[in-house]
């Protein structure tokens, strides 16, 4: 069981949103012994955030409880969707 999570990569002003809707959603009882997949979508576009940059916003590293990957992607190309879920 794990939680697959978009992040759009050139939105700086929703991450905060995000990152709140992530924290409260790891934190629901059904959710507590899930994995936690993160795609950094629209990699391909100037400017984007970095993975890096996504990841240290999130503050995925202080993510104990939960097995988590962030991979970049590109929803348009495909690429990066299938090593994300392998």
């Amino acid at each position: 069981q794990f939680v697959i999570v978009v992040v759009d990569s050139t939105d700086r002003e929703r991450i905060s949103v995000t990152k709140e809707e992530l924290y409260k959603m790891l934190a629901h009882e059904d959710l507590k012994k899930a994995g936690l997949l993160i795609f950094a979508n629209k990699q391909d576009v100037k400017e984007c955030m970095t993975v890096a940059e996504i990841s240290q916003f999130l503050k995925l590293t202080s993510i104990k409880d939960h097995q988590w990957h962030i991979q970049a992607c590109c929803a348009l190309t495909g690429e990066g969707l299938c090593q994300g879920l392998e």
